[in-house]
């Protein structure tokens, strides 16, 4: 072989290696980030829409039909707009946000993951075990380690009860954790398929506590005052389940009166 074919074989042999270890390069990174890290940038807008708009694949109406107003309008979650982003109008990142002083920014984890313990750190394991469940299977091609075993439905997010958010029960006590109009339930947290009061996790030890601070205080009195009136189901102030809110119900406060 001559010597200029010899240079052009090594040529070639350089650019097969070089494209070889940008494509092995290429699989590790991918490997090492999230499957989707934004909301909008190919991740969750495919199958749930533009976020300032009313598409719910589970049918919630959503105030204003926007999720974001949801998110941000002072009558709903009130969420601060550093949690969600990292600068002004941002696409709203998976794991990273520019936080408040009182709350690191954990972009959308903040609300939908959890400390799973064993020093994983916050993950959206739950979240995407609701997702394989409904036979989205992709998830485990860039997260085949979620542990098995999650951590229970009481387990807060870490922005819930911050105060940069009214969001503060993963048990949805007081319904704090429900915005959308049409539905009173909470999240699925840990994924079980079993939502609010109806997850053993949770339970109900304290009826009393509306507001869901963990005392029986003035703070669910005033809960009451405001659904004085007939109630339907859910009806949570209802207390003494006559179908009212009434003086009954402020009673039943006054006698769980104190810490839970």
């Amino acid at each position: 072989m001559g010597t200029s074919a010899m240079r052009r074989g090594r040529a070639t042999l350089l650019v097969i290696v070089s494209i070889a270890a940008v494509s092995t390069l290429t699989s590790l990174l991918a490997r090492s980030t999230i499957a989707f890290p934004n909301y909008g940038q190919g991740g969750c807008i495919q199958c749930h829409g533009d976020f300032d708009g009313p598409v719910s694949l589970s049918g919630s109406v959503f105030p204003q039909d926007s999720k974001h107003e949801m998110h941000l309008g002072a009558g709903n979650m009130n969420t601060d707009c550093d949690l969600c982003h990292t600068t002004f109008g941002d696409d709203p990142a998976m794991n990273t946000s520019a936080g408040t002083p009182s709350t690191p920014g954990l972009g959308c984890a903040g609300c939908h993951g959890r400390d799973e313990g064993a020093g994983l750190g916050v993950l959206g394991a739950g979240l995407r075990r609701i997702h394989t469940d409904a036979g989205i299977a992709f998830c485990a091609q860039c997260h085949p380690d979620d542990p098995q075993t999650l951590v229970g439905e009481d387990v807060l997010p870490p922005y819930y009860g911050s105060p940069d958010t009214n969001v503060d029960s993963s048990c949805n006590v007081g319904g704090t954790e429900s915005w959308t109009l049409n539905d009173d339930r909470g999240l699925d947290n840990d994924g079980d398929g079993l939502y609010d009061g109806d997850d053993p996790d949770c339970g109900v030890p304290c009826p009393e506590d509306l507001s869901g601070n963990g005392q029986v205080d003035f703070a669910d009195i005033l809960v009451i005052i405001s659904a004085w009136g007939p109630c339907g189901v859910p009806c949570p102030e209802d207390l003494s389940g006559n179908g009212q809110v009434d003086f009954a119900d402020i009673l039943a406060v006054i006698a769980a009166w104190g810490p839970c």
